[in-house]
């Protein structure tokens, strides 16, 4: 035994070393061990991390990390030991592949996202959740499915997907986080979400909160579009404000001129707009803030996806202004005011029906 450690402050001697050690019973390779306490340099540390991930018996694996630990806490500079097999574990790892879908609000003020997550090598589990907009989650579902169904599940998804309801592929990262705060405000599905996350966490992409959205670079030369254009945009068509009062609101700002006294178009038009102020001032429509806000920025990725950079950038700099969410909220308001006709609700497509059990 005291040859071997003999052997272990000459490093030319390693090789050698390593192989009589393995050859050894347990009971010798914990005595050797025990011997070898006394040796403080690095020709010990780097026998014991060399040996380290080739020895099998967790009680021998044990005794070399203390050592190797000792030798850390007297200064002695000490490689980390690399498993075996570590390396190739990490590249399965990084080729697995994850997708995410997202859509704009339909008039029933619904969406969907979608996540596909590879579990291991060609089984997918896809993630498909109904979201509205006020309520929070008010479906979800999973399935498991293959790599060529979930291309055909995907495509089905996007082949009808066109202004004013779109479907496009975000960071899987992003969707999973629209299913965990839809989930957080309605409060439904707090199980499934809880038990979602422990994979989600695991999913990657180039935004993953909102915060992300505001850091996506577009070329300096992109001209931010105006507020106007931007809110005439077809995929802010489909979705429609609504509140309790709705209905009744609407026919007093309805018949804000249409009196027997005849009022000049002008006076028409201030005292809406000054209907349209004290309505905004409602808790009703004031605690809907927030939410527009957070419209606002899913609507800027989704512009940014399709590629219409001009109204993405002009969206992030409405959200960069503080007044930004209460003006698109009154343009809204105002605009569901003025309503006569109901748009076509419902989601358009949905496709995770071909796959549920």
């Amino acid at each position: 035994m005291t040859g071997l450690v003999d052997i272990i402050n000459n490093i030319s001697d390693l090789d050698s070393t390593l192989k009589v050690f393995t050859l050894l019973s347990r009971e010798d390779k914990l005595e050797f061990l025990e011997k070898l306490k006394a040796i403080r340099t690095e020709a010990a540390g780097e026998f014991l991390t060399t040996v380290y991930p080739l020895e099998n018996d967790k009680k021998v694996q044990k005794v070399v990390k203390t050592l190797l630990f000792r030798l850390k806490t007297v200064g002695i500079k000490v490689p980390e030991p690399q498993m075996q097999g570590e390396p190739v574990l990490k590249k399965i790892e990084e080729v697995r592949e994850h997708k995410g879908l997202m859509s704009n609000y339909d008039a029933d003020g619904t969406r969907i996202a979608v996540v596909a997550f590879e579990a291991r090598r060609n089984a997918y589990v896809l993630v498909h959740s109904i979201l509205h907009f006020s309520k929070g989650i008010i479906e979800l579902a999973n399935a498991p499915v293959n790599r060529e169904g979930l291309k055909e599940v995907f495509a089905e998804y996007q082949k009808d997907s066109r202004k004013p309801f779109v479907v496009v592929e975000v960071s899987p990262r992003y969707a999973s986080f629209l299913i965990e705060e839809a989930s957080a405000r309605s409060g439904k599905y707090a199980e499934e979400v809880k038990e979602f996350k422990i994979f989600s966490n695991r999913l990657g992409g180039e935004v993953h909160k909102p915060e992300g959205i505001y850091g996506i670079e577009v070329p300096d030369a992109t001209d931010a579009l105006s507020f106007d254009r931007i809110m005439a945009n077809d995929i802010f068509q489909p979705f429609t404000l609504s509140w309790d009062t709705l209905e009744d609101d609407r026919k007093q700002f309805s018949d804000i001129g249409g009196s027997s006294i005849v009022l000049p178009p002008y006076m028409v038009v201030e005292k809406r707009q000054a209907f349209l102020a004290a309505l905004l001032d409602r808790d009703a429509l004031k605690s809907q803030i927030p939410l527009i806000k957070r419209l606002m920025e899913d609507y800027a990725y989704i512009f940014h996806r399709l590629g219409e950079l001009g109204a993405f950038k002009g969206l992030v700099e409405m959200l960069h202004d503080p007044q930004g969410p209460s003006k698109v909220l009154s343009f809204l308001t105002q605009r569901v005011l003025e309503k006569k006709e109901d748009q076509q609700s419902g989601i358009i497509v949905n496709p995770y029906e071909q796959v549920r059990p």
